[in-house]
């Protein structure tokens, strides 16, 4: 690590501001306030850590939660070994620690993976911005300290450390550990599973000789498939929108948001097809180490899980149709609703990899093996579906390198990552100070009444919780920063060498 850095002096300088405002960030008190604790997911993990315990014997745990139940059960015997009071200031102040721990854990592989791809400077500083200099890191790790995300986020830098060097032990000793720190690890693991099967070879699918026939013809299927949703459901989705908590912006928006998503949806299954192109299923993989493993792990994770919640029954599970109903609201809630809330979780990176996509995907589909192929598609999947950007949080670090990597032969200056890295972090702190009136947020709570200002202004950096307002400005707000950096970058011959 220090080697690296000695190589890239102007490193010390971002990494240096960086460290300021980590610091700032953590030790300042701009957190959710204590009286809201009931509300939101903080009650439960608060509860997890102080009977964590009693639950095994007594109630057992919400199956919601089985897969973020490692960090609060570190946090309950932490609390224990050291004789410290279950309270609220307690367990939030080593939320804190914790998560300022796993920012340093993040950063430590970040840069023993940058050793091993031998980036130069400008690409080292360029995925730090994207990683590290974020609303994510710099603003909700503090504000909102006791969520499972920054942790499934450390994990999937970890995960993608050792498979890049690959040691299969620590791989999957870290995948099944991890099971019980964020949910989409199971999807990581049935990734695995598949590029077991899965090779490309010149004896498999031969999409690009048919490539047009294949693109209008999934994208035919999803048009038919989303018409007869939303024709199916048209009653719930009036009675959803017309409750103020939920809704997302006027009716009359939807055929706007369903032309703009279905034009990404056609340009996203190009990309899609162009990675699976040569696809061959191999069936000699039974004894594969990586089809045996982790379906052991995921069998061994459902059984516990199965075990730890077999007393639980006071609360209502998501059925698969409540969870596709949800993602189909909101993917037709406002139009490049998908953009705004990844915009406002991870800023510039949005608009790069979009402005770069064809470079990215042309790179993925050449380089990368089966495992990270599959990842990939998941990741745009989420992508453009879901307006939370939480749910690919752990393939996040997974895309990034792999969008380094795609990015080696093209030349930034030193004044386009100083403006990178300016625009990063004033664009995580945008949110400097989130204080609300005495008794207003309360009353909005009540009313379930969240677009008024400063209501509102709690809830921005949620996707589903985006007011109409919201939407627009951000909207607004990204538009004009793609066209800039796209002007910018399009300028610049030096980021045409590729």
């Amino acid at each position: 690590m220090l080697t690296t850095l000695k190589k890239i002096p102007s490193a010390y300088y971002i990494i240096g501001v960086f460290l300021l405002c980590l610091a700032y960030a953590f030790l300042s008190n701009d957190r959710l306030p204590f009286k809201y604790v009931d509300i939101f997911d903080e009650k439960s993990y608060i509860e997890i850590v102080r009977n964590f315990s009693k639950n095994f014997f007594e109630r057992s745990f919400n199956p919601y939660y089985i897969s973020r139940l490692l960090m609060p059960g570190i946090a309950h015997f932490i609390h224990s070994l050291l004789g410290i009071a279950f309270t609220l200031q307690t367990i939030q102040g080593l939320f804190i620690i914790l998560n300022g721990l796993a920012i340093f854990i993040s950063l430590y592989f970040y840069y023993k993976i940058v050793k091993i791809k031998g980036y130069s400077k400008n690409i080292t500083i360029l995925g730090f911005c994207f990683l590290f200099v974020n609303f994510f890191v710099l603003k909700l790790s503090n504000y909102y300290p006791i969520l499972m995300d920054l942790f499934g986020f450390t994990s999937g830098i970890i995960l993608y450390y050792y498979y890049t060097i690959k040691n299969r032990t620590a791989f999957l000793l870290i995948l099944m550990i991890s099971m019980f720190v964020f949910p989409t690890t199971f999807l990581i693991a049935v990734s695995l599973i598949a590029s077991s099967f899965i090779s490309f070879n010149e004896k498999g699918l031969a999409i690009e000789k048919n490539f047009n026939k294949y693109v209008y013809l999934v994208f035919a299927l999803c048009i038919v498939f989303e018409l007869l949703y939303l024709y199916s459901n048209y009653n719930l989705f009036i009675a959803a929108a017309k409750k103020d908590y939920t809704v997302q912006s006027a009716l009359f928006l939807i055929p706007v948001t369903f032309i703009l998503l279905n034009s990404f949806i056609f340009f996203t299954i190009r990309y899609i097809l162009n990675l699976l192109n040569g696809l061959n299923i191999n069936r000699k993989v039974f004894f594969s180490p990586y089809l045996i493993f982790p379906s052991v792990i995921l069998v061994l994770f459902f059984v516990v899980s199965k075990f730890i919640t077999v007393n639980f029954k006071d609360t209502h599970t998501l059925s698969s149709g409540e969870f596709l109903f949800n993602l189909m609201f909101q993917a037709f809630s406002f139009p490049l609703k998908f953009l705004i809330t990844h915009f406002i979780y991870y800023g510039l990176f949005v608009v790069f990899i979009i402005y770069y996509r064809k470079l990215f995907f042309s790179y993925a589909a050449k380089n990368s093996d089966s495992f990270l192929k599959t990842i990939t598609i998941l990741f745009s999947v989420f992508f453009i579906l879901g307006t939370e950007t939480r749910q690919f949080l752990q393939f996040f670090p997974f895309i990034v390198f792999i969008f380094l990597d795609s990015l080696k032969k093209v030349d930034f200056s030193r004044y386009q990552l100083a403006g990178i890295f300016v625009f990063q972090l004033i664009w995580s702190r945008f949110w400097y100070k989130i204080n609300v009136p005495e008794g207003f947020l309360d009353k909005a709570l009540s009313e379930r009444n969240f677009f008024g200002f400063p209501a509102q202004k709690y809830f921005q950096f949620q996707g589903p919780w985006l007011s109409t307002n919201n939407s627009m400005i951000y909207g607004v707000i990204f538009i004009l920063t793609f066209i800039t950096v796209s002007l910018i970058l399009k300028k610049n011959s030096f980021n045409n060498k590729v």
